[in-house]
């Protein structure tokens, strides 16, 4: 038996509307775009930095749009959170499934008695083919969830996979295959929805939730088998607000049912197969839902092209840099760097980023471990045209974080430059990880701002 005790949702603060993407479209069908310096790391940072708790004993990381080959994300994404080392980190990815294949995963470990609280997280970040954009419901974000044997907001109840072998499409040496789509959807979809159909009783169930481009074709079946498809049959409205997710898109529609009136709800997500997750909600936890409103939108095409560094603008074409960084530095200094723990004078309480022979304030020479806060305000700043970026100039930031330290940071977030960017002296600012060099060629995250 295990719960869902925590749970958040990472989405960029950009979207881009079907209309924008193709203006003869009347679709009001809304697309999350990550920034330049985003990618599946930040996003599942960002959602799994709010669930994290210091008894974690697993990490499982989901994608099906890997930045790294060779290299896990969960060990990485430990690493940021300031897990403890020799963490079980795992990856599951390969298709859409991956999200929901993390999460039995972890019910099935803390079933067995193996570990006790296990960090889930999703995310995708996939870019459609110039031109088809509107043909492909794609969206960018991430979600993280803290999986427990200890009682929580929901109980997992039921979790079980029906496997199938035929696939209506997928990838073979790079190359798409696409099978006869009648035949492919009955041998495939349908054959395998009679499996899991015949394990579920409809008068038990609150919400049944359906992840398949494919649902649709189950309406006949559904009212035969005595469900109420307006009452029972949740729609993905998540798709209009924000797209598609990929492997993180059916961890969203369950956070959904979450933050919905309590029941049970089951969670049915196709893809090859089905995996089949039933939780009983039993509290109403803290809406993160209300983010999908908390956004930007796009004005163009052009910025979206920019935004994914297609095309060529202002006469130069988008290449990769190679820049000094030094790997043992990095390591050496990652508890300051990326997990933002500074030293306190013991004397007179002033905070130094990095570890100081002496005091300057006190001349004092004895320091304390003190975490630094992710919130701070301006005390200056400076435009840097040198800095290779999207969008120059990169704004350099001088913040005072609350409780004391001081750094020096970029600004992100900026395509548009007024009243809601723009940052001035004074200006109250929130700490985010991104990649500190967009066109870099080493992955190299670190923090940077936006404007609260």
């Amino acid at each position: 038996m295990s719960f869902i005790i925590k749970y958040h949702v990472a989405l960029p603060h950009f979207r881009i509307s079907d209309k924008i993407l193709h203006p003869r479209t009347g679709r009001e069908v809304q697309h999350a775009v990550c920034y330049t310096d985003e990618d599946i790391i930040t996003l599942a940072y960002q959602a799994a930095e709010q669930v994290v708790a210091p008894n974690i004993d697993a990490v499982l990381f989901a994608t099906a749009t890997p930045v790294f080959k060779g290299r896990y994300h969960a060990s990485y994404l430990a690493d940021l959170l300031g897990l403890p080392d020799g963490i079980t980190a795992l990856d599951l990815g390969t298709t859409n499934r991956a999200g929901t294949d993390a999460l039995l995963l972890a019910d099935a470990l803390i079933a067995s008695g193996r570990h006790q609280h296990i960090l889930v997280v999703a995310s995708d970040v996939r870019f459609p083919s110039i031109g088809k954009e509107t043909a492909t419901p794609f969206g960018h974000g991430a979600v993280a969830m803290l999986v427990s044997k200890d009682e929580g907001i929901a109980q997992i109840t039921g979790a079980a996979s029906f496997s199938e072998g035929l696939a209506e499409e997928f990838t073979y040496k790079e190359a798409p295959v696409e099978y006869d789509a009648r035949f492919a959807r009955v041998a495939g979809f349908m054959n395998n929805m009679t499996k899991v159909l015949a394990g579920l009783a409809p008068e038990t169930i609150h919400r049944l939730i359906l992840n398949s481009a494919y649902a649709k074709l189950l309406s006949t079946t559904l009212k035969k088998a005595g469900y109420n498809l307006e009452k029972q049959v949740a729609p993905d409205n998540l798709v209009a607000q924000c797209g598609y997710l990929g492997a993180a898109h059916c961890l969203l529609r369950l956070v959904y049912a979450i933050e919905s009136p309590p029941g049970v709800s089951v969670l049915v997500d196709y893809n090859n197969g089905s995996n089949v997750i039933s939780i009983n909600v039993l509290k109403q936890a803290f809406p993160v839902l209300d983010m999908l409103n908390n956004h930007r939108p796009l004005t163009c095409y052009q910025d979206y092209l920019a935004l994914r560094k297609q095309g060529k603008f202002d006469g130069k074409a988008y290449q990769s840099i190679e820049m000094f960084s030094s790997e043992m530095m990095q390591e050496r200094e990652k508890n300051q760097f990326l997990q933002l723990k500074s030293f306190a004078c013991k004397n007179c309480g002033t905070v130094y980023y990095l570890k100081s022979a002496r005091c300057n304030h006190c001349k004092g020479t004895e320091f304390e471990a003190k975490q630094m806060a992710k919130t701070g305000t301006v005390y200056t700043l400076t435009s840097e045209h040198f800095f290779p970026a999207s969008f120059p100039p990169t704004n350099m930031i001088v913040l005072d974080l609350d409780g004391g330290g001081r750094l020096t940071l970029q600004q992100t977030d900026d395509l548009y430059q007024d009243e809601q960017t723009e940052i001035s002296i004074g200006d109250r600012v929130k700490l985010v990880l991104r990649k500190m060099m967009e066109n870099d060629r080493k992955p190299n995250y670190f923090w940077k701002c936006v404007k609260l």
